[in-house]
């Protein structure tokens, strides 16, 4: 019997085509079944970041990851600065990508935190910091931050711990120049040889020495030091009156309540070093050189005249006065610093010292003065016939035999001879006053001859 190969053929290609035809969707409908029974759970051990998703999808790991983030963040863990010094880094720096982690993220091991840094903000934050940043620092800083926040980590940043921060040179950036003058200004010298300042720390006075004297002297040397620097002035305080042996301008007063401060503005660690030869001292500021140069000016230098006040007390004599306090000048000045860099020049007002005029004080009198007692000298008068002051050397007897030359027989004091009293002046000085008339005696019979008078005859 002949095969027809032909024939053989065609049955043979629908045979096969039945076959494919009844087993393909099998094996496909198997395959995809197969597919949707594999695993789609994190294993055990997977984290995304440091987040556990032990066991969950995908979707149910985004929520749980989210929870740990918004924890984190409300924590304020992050933060910067040296020692106890230390400030708040707002988490807002940072931006997580939850979603994009936990789709990259292997069942088996998890995956990283996805963070990403705000560029902007991160630069706008290092800005109002009290401590400039070298773009070393800076970069430092956002590679810390990607870093600790991946893992949600709380901690901090020195910036004094960073390779910037270490100057081994060690350059002289602000120096000043005194002479000691007591025990207690050399022992804080001593205790001066060698301050480290790290970045954002502050430095003062007290802390070597807690004489008011010798701490307000060196105190005002520290002043003049730190004045041609970036460093800021953190508390100063003035005198009421300046002491005679501090400089004008760089006037500072430690006492109980007051003290001298500054903070190391800078992203990197300086020095102050002080030497002795002698009474002879330096105190020098090394370390690495400011981007800008500052200087420090003294300006407005003014002297203000005092008054003089009057005062009065009973307690002095009459017409007298006293200085009671001696007056002095009051004077003001201005200090700034300037601060030249490529963006041009910044003056800045660091203090305006203002000491008012002593006043001088007269004390005076208030009792009245009395006018003052005026005694004549005594007066040589010659003598005079015309009036009636003659004595009796002076007298001739007139004709009727009286030793009185006056025309009314009177004596020197007014009387007549017969005793009677007669007025200084006549009252008609034309007409001559009756001798009929006299006035009656005071003593005596007027009818009887008056004693020493015998040859005159009665009157009337």
């Amino acid at each position: 019997m002949m095969i027809n190969l032909k024939r053989f053929a065609v049955h043979t290609l629908l045979l096969v085509a039945l076959i494919a035809l009844i087993y393909v969707p099998s094996f496909a409908l198997i395959s995809f079944t197969g597919k949707a029974t594999v695993a789609e759970n994190f294993s055990e051990t997977a984290r995304i970041g440091s987040v556990p998703v032990s066991g969950l999808t995908r979707k149910e790991a985004k929520p749980k990851v989210q929870e740990a983030v918004t924890s984190w963040s409300k924590k304020t863990p992050l933060t910067v600065g040296t020692g106890e010094e230390t400030l708040p880094i707002p988490t807002e720096l940072v931006t997580f990508k939850i979603e994009d982690s936990i789709k990259a993220a292997s069942l088996k091991k998890g995956g990283a935190l996805q963070v990403i840094v705000d560029e902007a903000a991160t630069e706008a934050y290092l800005a109002t910091q009290p401590i400039t940043y070298t773009d070393e620092q800076i970069k430092t800083f956002k590679t810390w931050l990607i870093k600790t926040s991946e893992k949600l980590e709380e901690s901090n940043f020195d910036p004094a711990e960073t390779a910037a921060a270490i100057d081994p040179a060690g350059e002289v950036v602000s120096s000043v120049t005194f002479m000691t003058r007591s025990a207690a200004e050399e022992q804080m010298i001593d205790a001066m040889a060698q301050v480290d300042i790290k970045a954002g720390q502050l430095m003062n006075v007290k802390t070597y020495g807690m004489d008011p004297v010798a701490a307000s002297y060196i105190g005002s040397k520290l002043y003049e030091l730190f004045a041609k620097t970036p460093f800021e002035i953190v508390e100063r305080m003035p005198h009421a009156q300046l002491p005679d042996d501090l400089t004008l301008g760089y006037d500072v007063k430690i006492d109980d309540k007051t003290d001298f401060a500054v903070r190391n503005t800078q992203a990197v660690n300086y020095q102050v070093i002080a030497t002795k030869n002698g009474s002879d001292v330096t105190l020098e500021l090394r370390g690495t050189p400011f981007k800008e140069t500052v200087t420090a000016v003294l300006e407005a230098e003014k002297m203000i005249p005092y008054r003089t006040i009057t005062r009065y007390s009973a307690t002095l004599s009459a017409g007298t006065s006293s200085d009671t306090q001696s007056g002095a000048e009051g004077k003001s000045i201005e200090l700034y610093r300037v601060t030249k860099s490529n963006q041009g020049e910044v003056k800045q007002l660091l203090a305006l010292d203002f000491y008012s005029a002593t006043p001088a004080i007269v004390t005076k009198s208030s009792q009245e003065e009395l006018p003052p007692v005026v005694t004549p000298p005594p007066a040589d008068d010659p003598v005079d016939d015309s009036t009636d002051s003659t004595t009796e050397e002076d007298t001739t007897p007139n004709s009727d035999g009286m030793t009185d030359d006056s025309t009314d027989g009177t004596t020197n004091d007014g009387t007549t001879n017969d005793g009677t009293t007669t007025p200084d002046t006549p009252t008609t000085p034309d007409q001559p006053t009756a001798p009929d008339t006299p006035d009656a005696p005071t003593t005596g019979d007027p009818a009887s001859p008056v004693e020493d008078d015998s040859t005159e005859g009665a009157v009337g």
